[in-house]
């Protein structure tokens, strides 16, 4: 296991240099395309949020590579001062933030969240090598105990609750408009509303269910925002929009303007030209964080957390451990074994020459198999017209594994039978990788059969040839008994 991480945050870098490294969904797939074409990596994950911006590299022995090196909108000037950390160090860091010892607001509980949501992306763009999976699944397995055990929230104050005791600082302002209907938003909305405030929350078009409006907000159209304000004492915004959503020019027109505004977004929510209008003042996320004083010590939890780190550390070396010592053993990893096959689901991913041997071989048999693929080969369609396989013609996605007992994917895409490998070990089915053998959970056995008798031959999943030849050897045997 070689993981690199680059990283920066709060703690080395203003609001403004850390807006430059802030990635938009559309440049973290960028991120992954380039990280599949540069030879030696394995995998990556992103992790961008209001305070940080990081990358994870997993990396072939002997690879060196800067993981900001990834990101083509930031000049090599810019980065090259950041922090690279590497496996041991890079685990302390992950486990630590996403426990939220490292967050703006100490403690805080959305960190956690926005690190699983990391992993879930990077599995979707067939992005996380099994070193990651266990590297993050491992952190985050610690940084729950650290918030179960330690219950370091309790008496810390949420990003939220410093917003709220901000503007409650204030005691002219009666009524606020919280601009975003995420978590952050719904939080502050819930939390100013708690604290006897008027507070309306801005909606947009919702497609998929209804918006959640906490107790006693009411809401308003997001696109009424500026109409709007001029009732308003005080504006939060906190949403994921790459563009401002309050701009100094737009406010000009209004004939009564909020006094306070609060920025909880990254990048900026809201124009930092607005605090140059008359009798407006304009707090980012540093400054509320700062206000908040919420960094208390204690050194008796904190030493207890970084044990709890520690122990994670040595669990995922002692996965690393067990992977070399196979290796170094020589011990067969593979064990073969004949199963009851009557009904179950098999699925194979591509239609072309592999993938059709794959798809005739298992007809032999008493599975359901169903082949998805955007063309398929004249075999294929045979078999499909016939009745033996189901074909979708299209490309694979994640709940083609639903119900699956085994899966074989053989695609010409590295990164398509990559993404099926992963997800197939996280849902634990059976796996045969065409195009790599050390993501395979099962090898796919040349068969050789005769009345009753049924065998199967496999190697290391690279020793094709002698299979093969091996296989016709005890083909021939079998006949000769039979004649």
């Amino acid at each position: 296991m070689n993981i690199i991480l680059s990283g920066i945050d709060h703690s080395c870098a203003d609001l403004a240099r850390r807006e430059r490294f802030a990635l938009s969904a559309e440049q973290q797939k960028e991120v992954y395309a380039r990280a599949a074409e540069h030879p030696g990596v394995l995998g990556v994950v992103t992790l961008s949020t209001c305070n940080r911006t990081e990358l994870y590299v997993s990396v072939e022995d002997g690879v060196q590579l800067p993981p900001f090196s990834l990101l083509e909108h930031v000049p090599q000037a810019e980065w090259e001062g950041c922090a690279v950390l590497e496996t041991e160090a890079a685990f302390f860091h992950l486990a630590s933030m996403a426990s939220g010892l490292k967050s703006r607001i100490f403690a805080e509980d959305q960190i956690l969240t926005q690190v699983k949501a990391a992993l879930r992306q990077a599995r979707a763009h067939h992005a996380a090598d099994s070193a990651l999976e266990v590297f993050f699944r491992t952190a985050v397995t610690a940084a729950k105990r650290i918030k179960t055990e330690l219950q370091f929230s309790h008496g810390d104050v949420a990003a939220a609750t410093a917003a709220k005791d901000l503007i409650c600082a204030d005691t002219s302002v009666r009524r606020v408009l919280v601009i975003g209907n995420g978590e952050m938003g719904r939080a502050c909305a819930a939390s100013l509303a708690a604290a006897g405030l008027e507070v309306s929350m801005t909606l947009r078009q919702y497609r998929h269910g209804a918006p959640q409006i906490p107790h006693g907000v009411t809401a308003i159209d997001y696109a009424e925002r500026y109409r709007a304000m001029e009732r308003f004492d005080a504006v939060v915004s906190a949403t994921a929009s790459p563009h401002y959503t309050v701009k100094a020019d737009e406010l000009s027109g209004c004939t009564s303007l909020p006094r306070l505004y609060l920025d909880l977004a990254m990048p900026r929510d809201i124009d930092p030209a607005v605090a140059l209008l008359a009798h407006t003042r304009v707090f980012d996320i540093d400054q509320i964080a700062d206000s908040s004083g919420v960094r208390c010590r204690q050194s008796e939890k904190l030493a207890q957390a970084e044990a709890i780190i520690g122990q994670g550390l040595r669990d995922v070396q002692s996965w690393v451990r067990g992977r070399a010592q196979c290796a170094a053993e020589q011990r067969r990893t593979h064990f073969p074994l004949f199963v009851e096959c009557a009904g179950r689901q098999v699925l194979v991913v591509g239609a072309g020459k592999i993938a059709t041997r794959r798809a005739l071989s298992l007809c032999k048999f008493d599975f359901e198999v169903t082949v998805v693929a955007p063309e398929a080969s004249p075999e294929i369609e045979r078999l499909a017209a016939c009745g033996r396989v189901e074909l979708l013609r299209r490309a694979f996605c994640d709940d083609d594994l639903d119900d699956c007992f085994l899966v074989v994917a053989a695609t010409d895409d590295r990164r398509v039978n990559h993404h099926v490998a992963e997800l197939a070990r996280h849902r634990e089915v059976f796996a045969s990788i065409a195009d790599k053998a050390a993501e395979c959970t099962f090898y796919f056995p040349a068969l050789a059969e005769s009345g009753a008798i049924t065998a199967g031959v496999c190697g290391d999943g690279t020793s094709h040839h002698q299979v093969a030849k091996a296989a016709k050897t005890i083909r021939e045997a079998l006949n000769h008994e039979t004649d």
